[in-house]
Order: C-alpha cells, then sequence, then structure tokens
C-alpha cells in the first residue's frame, strides 16, 4: 500500500487528537466499516426498490437509479479499474459533468481503495495541468468535449496512464479513436471507451477493507500565495457527515434532497453525494446551471424537500423571481440550507416569506471536511449569524497567541482538530499543513466574533483569497495566468464587492511597452484567463497602471490596491461583463 505521510505531514497535534479519538470512531478497530462507498452504498443495496438517485439531464431526459443499481454499476466500474491495474491508494480524478457516470465513478474509486478528486469541466488545460501533476493521478474520467483539455497536457504529466471516456455511441468511439491517434506525444497514456469496458465487467465486487485513516479524497483549494493545494481527506470522514447529515440536514427516508453544487466543489463531494447516501436518503441531480424558471420548476415537479445551495444562487433567485413566485405552485420544501459566503438577512427573510420554510445558514471549509458551526432545527436563528458549533465541535475565537478572546471580540475562528473529517494535510505542502494549527487549534484563517449567547459572527477573511460564487479563487493562480499573456508585464489580482457574488475578480496590470490600454485587449486578457482557468477565476475588471504597490520585500501590497479601488475610478478601468 502506497503511504502519503510524507505527503501531507499533518501537524503533530492534529494527529495526537486524532489518535486519541480513534478507537473510538473505529468502534475498537473493525476497518471493513469504513470503506466509505461500502457504508453508502453497499449497506442498503440489499432493498433492490430503495430510490438513490434521480438524474435529470438539460434536454429534460430523466433516470433513476435505486442503491441496488448504483452498488452493480460502480461494482463494474471498479473491477474495470481494477483490470486496468488501479490499486489501492492511487490518485483517480474525474472531468465530468453531473452525469450518472460521476455518481457511479466515485464509489467505484473508493471500493478499489483508490482516492478519488473530482475537477470543474470549466477548468482551463492549465488548471486542470495543476491539480493532476501535484496529486501524481493515473487515471482521469472524462467525456468527448473535455478530452482535448487532457490530451493538450497529458505530455506533462508522468503520472498519468489511463484516460476513460464516458461518452457512448459511434459519435464517441470515432472520437475516441482520433483521441488515440492524437496521444501520440503521450505514449504512455491509454485512452479506453468506458462503454466497453463496463460491458465486460462483473457486477460483483468485494470493497477493499480500508483503515479509517486512509485516503479517500483529494479536493483542491486555492490559497493567496502559490498553487492550489490539495486538501486531504480520510475514509473516517463518514463519522462527522453521517453525524451533521442527521443533526444539521435533519435528513430523513422521506426526503429527496437537492445539493445544487458540483462534486468539484467540497460541498458538492460531501454533502451532495456521500452524506445523504449514507443516511440512505434519496437525491435528486440536475446536470445543467441555473436557471430560475427551469430550477423551480424541478423543485416543484421533482417535490424535493430538502434544499442546499449558495447565497449567490439564492439572491438570483431573488432578483429573477421577486414577490411574485408561489403563488400557483405546488413546492413540498421544508428546509433550505446555504454554504460558501455569509448569508444577509434581506435573503434570508424573502426565501422564508417566498418559501414559507426556515432557511438555515451554516460553516464550514474543504479543510474541515464538515460542518462545524450551523443555523439548525431545533436551534433559534440569529439571522445573520453562523449558528453555533455543531455537536462534538469545539468552537473559538482565539487571538494570536492561542488564548480564547471573550464574547464581543474580534479574532480567529478556530477548531479544536478532534474531528474525524479534519484534513489529513495538503499533499506535497507540509509547512503550509503546519501554518494552518496554532497552540492546539486549527486556524480557520477566518475572523469573526462570538456573542454572549454562543452565536458565531463571520467578520472578514484572514487573508487575499477572493469568495466567489462560494468558490475560492487564490490571487496567485490568475496573476500566474496573467503573466502568461504576451501584453502582460506585471499583474495583481484582488477581490472587490459585488452584490451577486459576493466577490469578482479584478485585476490590475502593467503592460509591456509595445501595447496600449484598450477595452479590446482587456477583453482579450480576460478571455485567455478564463480560458486557461475557470469563468469565476476570469476577471471581471482591468484596470491598466504603471506600478504596483509592493512592500521593500517585493510583495504586492493587495490592501492597498483593495483602497484604492473604493478611492478613485480610473480612465484605464474596464468593467467586462
Amino acid at each position: 500500500m502506497t503511504t502519503d505521510a510524507a505527503h501531507t505531514n499533518t501537524h503533530p497535534h492534529a494527529a495526537g487528537c486524532w489518535s486519541a479519538r480513534r478507537r473510538e470512531v473505529t468502534g475498537g478497530g473493525n476497518v471493513a466499516t469504513f470503506n466509505l462507498a461500502a457504508n453508502a452504498l453497499t449497506r442498503y443495496a440489499h432493498d433492490r426498490a430503495r430510490l438513490a438517485l434521480i438524474w435529470e439531464a438539460t434536454n429534460g431526459r430523466r433516470e433513476t437509479f435505486t442503491f441496488f443499481d448504483l452498488e452493480r454499476l460502480s461494482n463494474r466500474f471498479a473491477n474495470a479499474l481494477d483490470a486496468l491495474g488501479l490499486k489501492r491508494q492511487d490518485r483517480i480524478f474525474t472531468l465530468l459533468k453531473r452525469t450518472p457516470a460521476l455518481y457511479a465513478a466515485l464509489p467505484a474509486a473508493l471500493k478499489l481503495g483508490a482516492a478519488v478528486g473530482v475537477l470543474f469541466t470549466d477548468f482551463g488545460p492549465e488548471a486542470i495541468r495543476q491539480r493532476l501533476a501535484d496529486a501524481g493521478a493515473r487515471l482521469v474520467l472524462t467525456d468527448t468535449r473535455h478530452l482535448p483539455k487532457l490530451l493538450s497536457v497529458c505530455g506533462t504529466l508522468p503520472s498519468l496512464e489511463h484516460i476513460l471516456v464516458a461518452d457512448a455511441g459511434d459519435e464517441a468511439r470515432a472520437a475516441i479513436r482520433e483521441a488515440q491517434a492524437v496521444a501520440g506525444n503521450c505514449p504512455d497514456v491509454r485512452v479506453h471507451d468506458l462503454e466497453t469496458l463496463l460491458e465486460s465487467a462483473s457486477p460483483a465486487f468485494t470493497p477493499i477493507a480500508v483503515d479509517a485513516d486512509e485516503t479517500c479524497f483529494f479536493v483542491y483549494t486555492s490559497g493567496t500565495t502559490g498553487l492550489p493545494k490539495g486538501a486531504v481527506h480520510r475514509h473516517a470522514i463518514g463519522e462527522r457527515l453521517i453525524a451533521t447529515a442527521s443533526e444539521v440536514l435533519a435528513l430523513e427516508d422521506s426526503d429527496l434532497y437537492w445539493c445544487t453544487a458540483d462534486p468539484g466543489w467540497v460541498t458538492g463531494l460531501c454533502y451532495g453525494v456521500f452524506a445523504p447516501w449514507l443516511m440512505g436518503c434519496p437525491v435528486f441531480v440536475y446536470e445543467g446551471e441555473f436557471e430560475a424558471a427551469r430550477w423551480l420548476d424541478l423543485l416543484e415537479r421533482h417535490q424535493i424537500t430538502c434544499w442546499y445551495m449558495t447565497p449567490t444562487l439564492l439572491r438570483l433567485l431573488m432578483r429573477a423571481c421577486g414577490e411574485e413566485l408561489t403563488d400557483q405552485r405546488d413546492f413540498a420544501l421544508r428546509r433550505i440550507y446555504s454554504v460558501g459566503e455569509p448569508l444577509t438577512a434581506e435573503v434570508i427573510e424573502w426565501a422564508e416569506r417566498t418559501f414559507g420554510v426556515p432557511v438555515y445558514d451554516n460553516y464550514w471549509q474543504t479543510e474541515t471536511g464538515s460542518l462545524v458551526i450551523a443555523n439548525r432545527p431545533g436551534v433559534p436563528v440569529r439571522r445573520g449569524s453562523m449558528g453555533k458549533p455543531v455537536t462534538g465541535v469545539a468552537a473559538a475565537i482565539i487571538d494570536e497567541h492561542g488564548q480564547e478572546l471573550p464574547a464581543g471580540m474580534i479574532g480567529d475562528i478556530a477548531i479544536r482538530p478532534t474531528l474525524s473529517s479534519l484534513f489529513k494535510g495538503y499533499w506535497n505542502f507540509p509547512e503550509a499543513t503546519r501554518a494552518c494549527f496554532r497552540a492546539g487549534w486549527y486556524i480557520t484563517r477566518d475572523r469573526g466574533r462570538l456573542d454572549h449567547e454562543g452565536y458565531f459572527w463571520f467578520v472578514a477573511r484572514d487573508d487575499d483569497v477572493i469568495t466567489c460564487e462560494a468558490q475560492r479563487v487564490g490571487p496567485f493562480e490568475v496573476e500566474t495566468a496573467l503573466l502568461a499573456h504576451p501584453a502582460v508585464a506585471e499583474a495583481a489580482v484582488i477581490g472587490v464587492p459585488d452584490q451577486v457574488t459576493t466577490e469578482r475578480v479584478k485585476a490590475y496590470i502593467i503592460l509591456h511597452d509595445a501595447y496600449t490600454s484598450a477595452r479590446e485587449l482587456a477583453e482579450e486578457i480576460a478571455a485567455y484567463v478564463r480560458a486557461q482557468l475557470s469563468p469565476v477565476a476570469c476577471p471581471r475588471e482591468i484596470e491598466f497602471c504603471d506600478n504596483l504597490p509592493r512592500t521593500r520585500t517585493g510583495k504586492i501590497q493587495r490592501a492597498l490596491l483593495r483602497e484604492q479601488h473604493e478611492q478613485q475610478r480610473s480612465e484605464r478601468a474596464f468593467s467586462l461583463e
């Protein structure tokens, strides 16, 4: 078995806290119970009628899967992976839209004992390359639409051996044959037709009995410096997902649950797939993106009872629908949840008035792996607050020395690292892992305060990470893409307030002498970044300038740029929609 201890280098205090709880969590060491996929699918598959997934495509086509169906399909998938030589603790990634193949691939990889990571399909080639190279991925599942992006970078990925293409039909097979020819510059990479592999694979597979501490997920998160970092999670995460799905989401057998987040985001992976399945609760998945009218139709037609989404989407829904929404609607909603950024009292009031159900804002991070502070049923809601710590979570506001602060004082939001869901560390970034801990606390890098009744209130990020559409965008990642454009000599990126997306990306750019400030050039540069990274990371405002504020050591002073943005408007600044 490949060990990842050297890659993550978990902080000694965090490792010690987890060791102390390990026997309690594993029930005396019964490791077989800790294959996350076995807990999520196999345990419910004996009931052949128990619904697990309702999926709807953008063209209206619908498919339903029971736990029995997904158990057999994921078993075929696991056998196909095994036949290709994939093994325990190998890294397997997906670059696929929200299709049934994705929801079979995730548990299949875990049944094999491999670790799985999900890439957003709107990532460009460089964003894909960074993550696959860092993780040392051996296999990627994709489709014909995104296959060219993989082929363009596979020659720079020495660990990559297999690409599986999920599309079916003659056109897809023709695209695969063409890809196999194009892959000549990647002689060690084989391109396979997934449908063909599954046809010959057995529907019987015994999940690998993994240790609770073995890696299950790679979730990449952006920071203020350096490239995206892979947060590594263990199979024992299931304990906290079950606990929070019960206490916070209040999921029951009678629920039909829709988490709108893509599995490329930790919310979509943990609470869009595994938490509900661990509870035996069916999920609804829509292949497409946000459309207010379409989403309301789906909500009503499928009789969704529990809805988990971001504040950005709730705000967009409020703008699109206003007060004229539910007069002739027959919704079945019981609860709405929101995560990713602070939810304002205005949006909460609108949603509760419009849908007639409670709205619960909550808080957690990629690194915590599960909900840690939450508004939830049974706890009086303070609108605008983060809520109270979830049962089993020790949270506090601390100072720079790790001392707890009294109510009303602003400090760092911190969590005791005793959670089975807390990340093992950042893959290949041991220094960054160690920097997350202080005096026996995990530091969230968010600032907040505690009131006298025990509610937490968010104040601000403690770094320069940009929160846009509930996703985190790292300035360095965008600046690197900007500097690759031939016109850009220097660049600095900040987040500026946005009423819909919380923040938007703004870039300050110094041009090479041969180029002149112009809207056309700003649009060209933005399109270039969009193609390399993603629409969320694309600058929506570009300001050309002659210099950038820096410290004596050369670090860009983004705080000064934010002040500059607030205080003055340059004729060389261009808004890009």
